[in-house]
Formats: C-alpha cells, structure tokens, sequence
C-alpha cells in the first residue's frame, strides 16, 4: 500500500478556514484570494443567507491534535436547502483508492461525511451518516440518489472511524466492519468533507494499492503532458501597458470608448450609503488616455476599499446620445441624470430624478427621489439612434426617457434584475426591452412574461446559436438556472446550475455544431463552470477553485476563441473543453479586474487586469488576421451583461 495523503491541518492556522467575512457578492466578477492559509483546500461555497454568521469550518485543537469542525450546521434554506458546506481538497484521484478518516457528529439531523469522484459542489459521489442511517450516495444537482443505506444509530459522545475503498463496487467501513457496499461509476475527482450538521473531522489518509498507484501516477502524468501539449500551441500574454491610477482607482466599474482610434477610460468610484451596496452614490469620475493621463475628473477620488468595491453597476455610461458624432457620458448622481461630453465634461443637458416618495409601487427607498442603480441608452422611438434612455431602481421598476428627457412609460412586474436587455426585437424600427423574465414593447406594454417568479434574471443574451436556428434568448437567471427562451415566451431549454450568475456565447470549440453557451454559478456553489452546446446540452462542467469568473469570450490570436476566468493563478484562458490553454504570467499583474477590449481596433482582443492602483494590459504576443466578430454595443457596459462573440451574418 502506498500512503499519498496524511492530513492532520498542521499547515492551516488554528482559526477559521478562510472565507468572505460579509459573504458578499463581490466574488461575483472580483477575484479575491481571503486572508488566511488554505494548505491543500478550498472551500466552494458562498451563501447571503450566511451573512451575520460566521465561516464554515474551523480548525481546533485538543491535546496536541488539530481537527476540522463543520462551524455551521444547517442554515441554508428554501432555493439553497440543499446546499452542504464543502470543504475540498485540491488533490485529483486518477485511479481507485482507499480514503480514511475520523469524524464526530455534533448534531445528528442531516448527513456528514466524505465526498469522492468530486466534480463539482452539486456533483459527486459521497458517504455520509446522521443520528439514524448510514448511506452511499450520488449527488447530481438537486437529486440526491442512494445507491446503498441502512440503519445506522450512533453515539455523538464516540469518535467513529470511516476506511472507503473507492471504485466501480465501493465499500465502506466503519471501525473495521464493513456495513455498506454498492455500485457506481468511478471518475477521477477530488475528495472533500461535506457536511450539513456540525461535526469533526480529524485524521484523513489516502491510500492506493500498489497497481493503482502506478494507474494514477501514469493517468495524472498523462493528464499533465495533455494539457502541456494544448499550451504549446496557443501564443503567450505579453504586457502592452502599465498604467498608474494614481487615486482614482476602482474596481469593476469601468467605461471604455475609441476616439480616433484611440481608447479613452472612464472609471467610477462611490460612496455607500444607507444599506450595504443598495444606494451607493457615484461619487467620482476620472477620464484618462492610454497613457496615463487624466482628461478630467468629476468629484474628489478616494481609492480605499469602500470606495472602490461594491457587488452592482454604478449608473454611467459613454453614448453618442444625441447623434451628433461626438461621444458623450450620461451618469447620475445627486438624484440627477447628467449628460456631458466626454472629452471635455461641458453639460450639455441634465433632469432631476422622479419623485418616488409614497410611491405604491417603490418599497423601502429611503429618498424623496430615485437613488438610480443603473442607466442603459435606447431608441424607443425610432429615431435611428439611441437617443432615449431607461434608468431603474434596484429590482423594482424602469423609467423610460426620450431624447428630450420627458418620462414616456414604466415599468413594474417582476423583479427587474440588474441590467434589462435593449434590442429591436420584432424589427420594426423601435426597441423593446426584455428586463427579469418579461418582454415589454418600445411602448411599455407586455409582450409576453414567462412563467418565473423567484429570484432574478442576472444576464441576458439574444443570439442565434446555430446558423439554421432563429434567435433566442439566453438567460442566467439566479436559482431559475440557465434558460434558453424562444421570442414567443416559450422555454426552449431548462438547465440546474445552482444559482446561474454568467453567461456568455461564442465559437468556444471548433469541432462541435453550432456556438457554445458558457455559464458560471455563484450563490450556493461557486465557480462552478458549465459549456454547453447550440441546444443547451451539457457538455463539459468543471469547478475552478477561485471566485471572480467572468467566462468573458476573447479573439486570443485571430484563430483561436478562448474564455477569459479571470488574470489570478488559478484562472487564465480556457478553451471549448474548459482546458486551460493560456496562463497569465507570475509578473505581479494586478488580479481584481479583468476585461477584454480590442483598444488598437485590430480585431484582437486586449486584456485588461486591474486594481485600485495599476491597470495593465495584455495581448496574445503572436497573432494573425482575424474576421470581425459582433460584440456587446460600447455604450451598455455592465457587470450584469452576457458577453459574445457573434460571427457576423453575410448580407
């Protein structure tokens, strides 16, 4: 027998295992490393319903022996009921092996245990016991298959001991005794505590037989040499640019627009007020070139965290609102809409925010007037251009403007989500906006709603998926899953993913039919990673070990379609397969942000990484001629927005 694994959590620190103290929604599109050692472990799940409670596990001592206490017990519920604190091992198992470990229930209501032949946080094989049974079990998103179980009563005072051989027929023993075995599917995976009461573990050994030793040894070399082959054949990322931000630093709130083929940055810093992230006012804006230099700034910058990290949009955007050729910035701040030029910030036109106060359909606004969360340009009227504008509040309603700023409709049904979907849907000229899970007319009245209700639809893309296919709608919508929705109203395609957070739609492999959906979740089961086809079949799924995802689509080289994760060590790009194929290099590049933009206008992409203090940019260091590729429009840039690469149609 070979010993791989003899966890005692000597290298963790005798505290809790590192997590989001606010159980934020930052990680969402910020990649955050939390303070702390994390040894060979990581922890997948996040979870608002754990906000004023502390983190998931703990590591403790008695006597001189670390232990791992599941420090929660159940606090998820409703959409989350079935969420298990994970705690991973980073460790892929390529070949059968044999898993110890001790643990000690504390509360006996729900099931702890191991999990194996790992996937995901929704995906895995798992033997668990609670006060009355003992079972082996397969998890596949929200269905729970038993595959053996038995009664099993224990003693909460007695430490048990668990050996799992794990294979095709898995067996599992309790203090020597063997007391469940069953059939199931071995995969390679990882292993990790998975628990949903709290407990203790202690004591974690992984073992191979002599012949599956060499299995797993010779498959993880294969693995290795696999993806070091794929790697050769991409281009590395060299650095274009390295910009200081001075002070005016932010995090995911950044505007980009091209004046004579140049670029121009706009970013956003705020102010909370009121609750957490709900009524944050935009309290500066700096305009800046390619090098460095500043155009303009509205307001006093201030780059600390709280002035720079917040989990919405902040409400600005670059627009040639008023047709004229020149760009121009609409914002709002102060219970005011403002519109400016963007290369010399004269006001050109500006209204006060309606009045919401005793509004029916406004609950719990704390202002007289509206605190706007975001702002999108549209052309309602048909004026050829986008010179009408929607302005919402948070997941209530939408104020419809036309270009003379007068209030033309609004909305309020469902829960609108962050960032309603603008397009000319039916052709006739107008745009109608597709905003939660409702389609409304250029004139503000339903069109169609779909028959969801709960939580809200976080990213939408309209595209044609294949080239004989008609158009449809892709919807991340939170724990209604990833939807792929007909311009009638009729559901094409339901997937689980959890709570699906991103999306986004390109050529992501070459060799399958069609355009490829990727999405990510968040709430509940973090950095999951799904691609699936033109139909909405699952094709591949993986779980990153990292937050701040954005599975942004990139024009790597002129070839090659990649998926940006994120500019971290555990993200880079990967591919159709979700291989990663291209890594950022180890330079000390900042990794809060990341972005893609063509910024020199040559069709291939840039990335952009940035912080509070530095912006730097990159670029596949070899590249070809590339065809043109339609993109999300300049002038509706959002944190909530399903990013694409679309081949553009011959006409």
């Amino acid at each position: 027998m070979e010993l791989w694994i003899k966890e005692d959590f000597q290298d963790l620190e005798l505290n809790e295992f590192p997590y989001d103290r606010q159980h934020s929604a930052l990680g969402e599109y910020h990649h955050f490393i939390h303070k702390g050692k994390y040894g060979n472990w990581y922890d997948p799940i996040s979870l608002h319903q754990w906000r004023s409670l502390d983190g998931s596990w703990l590591v403790t001592e008695r006597n001189g022996k670390r232990f791992l206490e599941q420090n929660r017990g159940d606090q998820s519920k409703n959409a989350f009921a079935n969420v298990y604190c994970c705690l991973i091992n980073k460790n892929k198992v390529y070949a059968p092996y044999i898993l110890e470990f001790d643990i000690r229930l504390f509360e006996l209501a729900h099931f702890c245990g191991m999990a194996f032949c790992y996937t995901t946080s929704r995906n895995y094989y798992a033997v668990g016991i609670n006060g009355k049974e003992i079972a082996l079990y397969r998890r596949v998103e929200e269905n729970f298959d038993f595959i053996a179980r038995k009664e099993f009563i224990i003693d909460d005072t007695k430490t048990y001991h668990f050996k799992i051989s794990v294979s095709d027929h898995t067996l599992v023993y309790v203090d020597g005794e063997l007391v469940l075995e069953g059939d199931m599917i071995f995969t390679s995976g990882l292993f990790g505590c998975v628990a949903k009461s709290a407990c203790r573990y202690s004591d974690i050994q992984v073992w191979f037989e002599k012949k599956n030793w060499k299995s797993h040894i010779e498959k993880k070399q294969t693995e290795k040499n696999r993806i070091e082959k794929k790697r050769k054949e991409y281009p590395q990322l060299k650095c274009l640019y390295k910009i200081s931000l001075q002070n005016f630093g932010t995090g995911r709130q950044l505007r980009i627009a091209m004046v004579d083929h140049k670029p121009i940055f706009l970013m956003a810093q705020h102010q909370k007020r009121m609750i957490r992230d709900s009524f944050a006012r935009l309290s500066c804006l700096t305009a800046f070139t390619l090098d460095g230099e500043v155009l303009w700034q509205i307001g006093e910058a201030n780059s600390c965290d709280d002035n720079t990290l917040i989990s919405c949009d902040l409400p600005f955007q670059i627009a040639d609102w008023n047709n004229d050729g020149r760009l121009e910035v609409i914002y709002s701040m102060d219970f005011e809409v403002i519109i400016i030029d963007l290369l010399t910030a004269k006001v050109l036109k500006r209204m006060p925010t309606p009045v919401i106060y005793q509004d029916e359909n406004v609950k719990n606004e704390p202002y007289y007037r509206l605190n706007v969360d975001a702002i999108r340009l549209a052309d309602f009227e048909g004026l050829g251009y986008k010179g009408d504008f929607i302005i919402k509040d948070r997941y209530q309603n939408v104020w419809a403007y036309n270009h003379n700023m007068e209030n033309i409709w609004r909305y309020h049904h469902k829960n609108t989500g962050h960032f309603p979907y603008i397009y000319d849907f039916d052709g006739d000229g107008k745009d109608e906006m597709f905003v939660g899970y409702d389609m409304i007319d250029h004139d503000g009245k339903m069109v169609f709603s779909l028959p969801m209700n709960s939580d809200h639809t976080d990213e939408i893309i309209y595209a044609k998926l294949r080239e004989k296919d008609p158009k449809r709608l892709i919807l991340a919508s939170g724990n209604e899953g990833v939807n792929i929705v007909n311009i009638d109203g009729t559901i094409f395609k339901h997937n689980e993913i959890g709570h699906a957070q991103r999306i986004s739609v390109a050529k992501y492999n070459s060799d399958v039919e069609g355009l490829q959906i990727c999405a990510t979740a968040f709430w509940g089961s973090d950095g999951i990673v799904c691609m699936y086809d033109y139909k909405g079949d699952l094709l591949y799924q993986m779980e990153q070990q990292s937050n701040g995802n954005v599975i942004t689509p990139v024009n790597y080289d002129g070839k090659h379609i990649l998926c940006l994760l994120h500019s971290g060590t555990d993200g880079g790009l990967i591919d159709g397969n979700l291989d990663k194929v291209v890594l950022f290099p180890y330079d000390g590049h900042p990794t809060l942000c990341c972005e893609v933009y063509d910024i020199d206008e040559d069709g291939i992409d840039e990335i952009l990484c940035w912080n509070q203090k530095e912006l730097w940019i990159y670029k596949s260091e070899k590249a070809t001629v590339s065809e043109r590729y339609e993109k999300y429009p300049d002038d509706s840039f959002s944190n909530y927005r399903g990013e694409y690469l679309l081949p553009i149609e011959k006409q």
